[in-house]
């Protein structure tokens, strides 16, 4: 029998695929929701899969792979102490990798995480202190026949790391009179009460190319805000997220987030070139406006974003 060597080549080129898949699966089952706002493993997470990483932005989690790789000639005895110094290669290039993912992360249709790093230099030395303390996923290490070691490390968005990167213009709001103009305040009191009361906020941007960012806003057609930092309380921006979002708006609905009877929204379109900001009809937002009720859960971050699979 004469040797093929395309044989290996194609061989190899396949596991390659079988392994991808199956990483991605388990990269999905190992992504675990945060605390508080419902629970965010019901949703079908939205994943943003980058080159040594991934972004998980229904949980608020970002996973990033360092692999580490034996010295040559030792695959055979793998001594105790190549494993150890393999093993650290890899956590380190996972660290590495993490902290360049979260880098890139997209604030806002005008920043990145890159861009509040350059204005104030020693965020960065706060972010290298959070991935450095970055927990391993256990159940992703991989192991290869030659020594090779995969590891995965990860960081949730909320918490001190919205602490130090959502924009400032999202405060701490003490009332949710001070989230009211003047004019807004007036019409309010003038509604009757009977006016229909919300527990939250879907929007569907299904079809849109909308891209996931950290604080996105949504307007009317006026191009005037609805939801943004004038509505937004900062502890519940960095306990929560701004929002969460998914690819599933049947099972948003029953989400706790958003509590037992959310307001529903079709996005009429994205903004360009950001395409993550979104624009709601007036209809919609004058039912925002209509009870004080609705200001308390836009303060609390109640709102659900459906975008298309990443």
């Amino acid at each position: 029998m004469t040797y093929d060597p395309s044989y290996n080549i194609r061989t190899t080129m396949v596991n390659l695929v079988i392994r991808r898949h199956l990483l991605a699966v388990l990269l999905v089952a190992g992504l675990c929701p945060p605390p508080g706002h419902g629970n965010a493993a019901d949703l079908p997470a939205l994943i943003e899969f980058k080159e040594n990483g991934a972004i998980d932005w229904t949980a608020g989690i970002v996973e990033a792979k360092g692999t580490g790789v034996p010295p040559r000639y030792t695959y055979c005895s793998r001594p105790q102490i190549h494993q150890k110094q393999t093993l650290i290669e890899a956590t380190s290039k996972a660290h590495h990798n993490l902290l360049e993912t979260i880098v890139n992360l997209r604030i806002n249709s005008d920043s990145r995480v890159i861009d509040v790093v350059e204005t104030y230099p020693s965020v960065m030395a706060q972010l290298r202190g959070m991935v450095k303390k970055a927990p391993e996923v256990d159940k992703l290490r991989q192991y290869q026949y030659d020594g090779t070691v995969e590891v995965w490390s990860r960081m949730k968005l909320n918490g001190g790391f919205s602490q130090l990167v959502l924009p400032p213009e999202i405060r701490h709001i003490e009332s949710i009179k001070q989230v009211l103009i003047r004019s807004q305040s007036a019409q309010i009191q003038n509604r009757p009460r009977s006016a229909e009361v919300f527990t939250g906020m879907i929007v569907d941007a299904r079809g849109m190319r909308a891209v996931p960012v950290l604080a996105p806003m949504i307007l009317d057609e006026n191009l005037q805000e609805v939801y943004g930092p004038a509505y937004v309380s900062r502890e519940f921006a960095v306990q929560h997220g701004v929002m969460r979002y998914t690819t599933d708006i049947a099972k948003a609905k029953f989400d706790k987030r958003v509590s037992d009877k959310p307001l529903i929204v079709k996005a009429l379109k994205v903004l360009w070139p950001g395409r993550c900001d979104f624009i709601i009809s007036n209809a919609d937002a004058a039912k925002l406006k209509s009870a004080s009720d609705h200001l308390k859960f836009l303060k609390e971050c109640k709102v659900i974003i459906v975008l298309d699979p990443r």
